[in-house]
């Protein structure tokens, strides 16, 4: 008796398990391929001062704009061009905005992606 109860709880678990890895295979058809999108790092710090360096990567050449936004208002575009695949690296002067927190992002054809950060000059 005590077998069959062991051999049952098995068969369970096993049913479970085969049912969870069908399930995540057929929720994963639909997803977004993550491979197609460009990738946006946070700043080394959130506090920043000075010269600030930006870095993104782009899965392939692909038109990008980059954007410092304080209150979804644009305070400044850093670039607007086609970049090829591979890391890139951003600079800008902190020097020419207040005090206070800010979004950074990129903005492509299929995404909008954006980090906070802050001034502290």
């Amino acid at each position: 008796m005590e077998l069959l109860t062991i051999l049952y709880i098995t068969l369970s678990i096993l049913l479970v398990i085969l049912a969870y890895r069908f399930l995540l295979k057929r929720w994963s058809k639909n997803r977004v391929p993550t491979e197609a999108y460009c990738v946006l790092y946070s700043t080394e710090t959130y506090e920043v001062a000075g010269e600030v360096e930006f870095y993104f990567q782009c899965p392939d050449t692909i038109s990008v704009c980059f954007y410092i936004w304080s209150n979804d208002k644009v305070v400044a575009e850093l670039a607007s061009k086609v970049f090829k695949q591979g890391g890139h690296i951003l600079r800008y002067n902190t020097n020419q905005l207040e005090n206070g927190g800010y979004t950074f992002g990129i903005v492509t054809e299929k995404q909008k992606t954006i980090k906070k950060f802050a001034i502290k000059n």
